[in-house]
């Protein structure tokens, strides 16, 4: 056997060496590329909670008193991630974020929205809402104007839906970013059940919450 005849079996087990162990690393590296996939919407987090604290009742009228639980839902477009102020996709929430500015309990909420606008009748900008999903209980430690370290997250598993918007309910909340007028959150009271509802009035500040998810698996229609 010659030299050169010698060398090409083994040539070609480097070779299906080499394929072998490139088909392993794809192998090892397609789970973490598919878990990696994730989405955030919601309002940006990148300023304090001004004018939040002591946490704001239900009836927005600047007392301490205490109220029932309402349903407070984001809808400022203009104050929202890259990713948008709903859910672009349908999936599952696997955490959400606040930026709070004093302690307080509260329970995050998904919701549906219709009818957005101006109405005559409650001389206010208000909607029609449902629920559409229930998050975690959680308590906030309102870290909201700490330097280092102002986003509190929390751990979830909740289905959401495309279009589907972020929403909390509490009977106070410092969750808030109060700086000019207009309709940044809708007030639902009481809280969001699973029928529509018209909401009890429109507010300035907006609801610093965001919600992070991973899509469900697009399904492939058979031809």
């Amino acid at each position: 056997m010659t030299a050169t005849a010698a060398r090409i079996p083994t040539a070609r087990l480097a070779v299906l060496a080499t394929a072998a162990l490139a088909a392993i690393v794809a192998l090892l590296l397609a789970p973490a590329a598919s878990h990696a996939k994730t989405y955030t919407f919601g309002t940006r987090l990148d300023h304090e909670p001004s004018n939040s604290a002591p946490g704001h009742n239900c009836r927005e009228d600047g007392s301490d008193d205490p109220t029932p639980a309402c349903t407070r839902v984001a809808i400022d477009m203009g104050d929202a991630v890259p990713g948008g102020l709903t859910a672009p996709r349908n999936g599952t929430i696997v955490k959400f974020r606040v930026r709070a500015g004093a302690p307080g309990d509260l329970t995050f909420r998904l919701a549906h929205l219709r009818d957005l606008g101006f109405d005559a009748t409650l001389g206010d900008f208000a909607g029609f809402g449902k629920g559409a999903g229930t998050g975690p209980t959680v308590h906030v430690e309102g870290r909201g104007f700490d330097e280092t370290n102002p986003v509190e997250e929390f751990p979830a598993h909740l289905k959401v839906h495309k279009g589907d918007y972020l929403g909390l309910d509490s009977t106070a909340t410092s969750v808030l970013y109060c700086s000019g007028g207009g309709s940044n959150q809708l007030i639902f009271s009481p809280t969001l059940v699973r029928s529509f509802s018209l909401s009890s009035q429109a507010e300035g500040c907006d609801l610093l919450v965001q919600a992070v998810m991973k899509p469900a698996p697009r399904r492939h229609r058979r031809r």
